[in-house]
């Protein structure tokens, strides 16, 4: 399946020139008035991308599946979608979508520069679920507010922009955090996604300790039955398999500091033998820690 990791030439961004600040951040504005090429049949395509996108939508028909999960006919709302997850766009008629896209890596941050810390961070960042926020029309504006503020001053190419572009960043995802925390306004289409999206933001609160299914069960207030038998509807994967994604992003996260040896970023993981994180990394990377810290490869 494609990967596109190039934000800048991504979709329909092609048609809004701005500087994509090393590849680390574009922001686009979509309207019914605004004239848009059409995009190549490669982006129509089940594909994944190597960034964040967020999008705040004042009203959208547009039909877009991300995973499992249709995001269609939403009105002050968020859709978020992280790194590697699939995403399908279907055609559709002229639409009447009105709002803002960013997307970004966490290379423009200098503290979470890594996806992990990200999305330890802001835990509406899951990576195997699309968490759509319904905000209530005061929210919606305070965020719409500072957006405008940030696409204008992307485009502006005054001094300090980039600094003042990373700064509205930040402070537009503490915004959502503070929005969206405990997952009020949450759209989901059933019972089973909203386990799932729930299951990921306790992995993420956990202050990087991984559980077992069992006791993540326990946190959510219900057996790990009903839980495994939620993330396989959602995902098409065990519970297991994804506590063991956020494991290896973690482990990802710790193998880009320098200063950690190997050793010690597998204590920091609980493995009490080196050789036994090898194996665990090799067999779900394809690579051992070492390679992978020595190719510089990452999320």
């Amino acid at each position: 399946m494609k990967i596109f990791r190039d934000i800048n030439s991504y979709f329909l961004n092609r048609t809004q020139p701005a500087n994509d600040y090393a590849n680390s951040f574009f922001i686009r504005r979509i309207a019914k008035d605004m004239e848009y090429a059409e995009p190549d049949d490669e982006f129509w395509g089940p594909h994944k991308r190597d960034f964040f996108e967020i999008a705040i939508l004042q009203s959208s028909n547009t039909n877009i599946q991300i995973g499992n999960q249709t995001m269609n006919q939403l009105k002050n709302s968020l859709a978020i979608v992280s790194p590697f997850q699939v995403i399908n766009y279907s055609r559709v008629p002229p639409n009447d979508d009105y709002g803002y896209i960013i997307y970004f890596n966490a290379s423009i941050f200098t503290n979470l520069n890594q996806s992990y810390e990200l999305q330890n961070e802001f835990p509406f960042f899951k990576i195997h679920t699309m968490p759509i926020y319904q905000l209530s029309d005061g929210n919606f504006k305070d965020l719409l507010d500072i957006v405008e503020v940030l696409y204008k001053e992307s485009r502006s190419g005054e001094m300090h922009n980039f600094e003042i572009v990373r700064s509205l960043l930040l402070v537009f995802l503490y915004k959502v955090k503070r929005f969206t925390q405990d997952n009020n306004g949450i759209v989901t289409t059933n019972r089973y996604q909203n386990i799932m999206s729930k299951f990921e933001q306790v992995i993420l609160s956990n202050s990087n300790k991984f559980l077992s299914v069992n006791e993540y069960a326990s946190q959510m207030h219900i057996s790990p039955i009903y839980l495994t038998e939620c993330v396989k509807k959602v995902t098409g994967k065990s519970a297991q398999k994804i506590i063991i994604d956020y494991k290896i992003l973690y482990a990802k996260t710790l193998l880009h500091q320098m200063n950690k040896s190997v050793s010690e970023v597998a204590y920091a993981l609980n493995f009490n033998e080196v050789a036994n994180f090898n194996q665990f990394f090799k067999r779900n990377t394809g690579m051992t820690a070492s390679q992978f810290r020595n190719l510089g490869k990452g999320e």
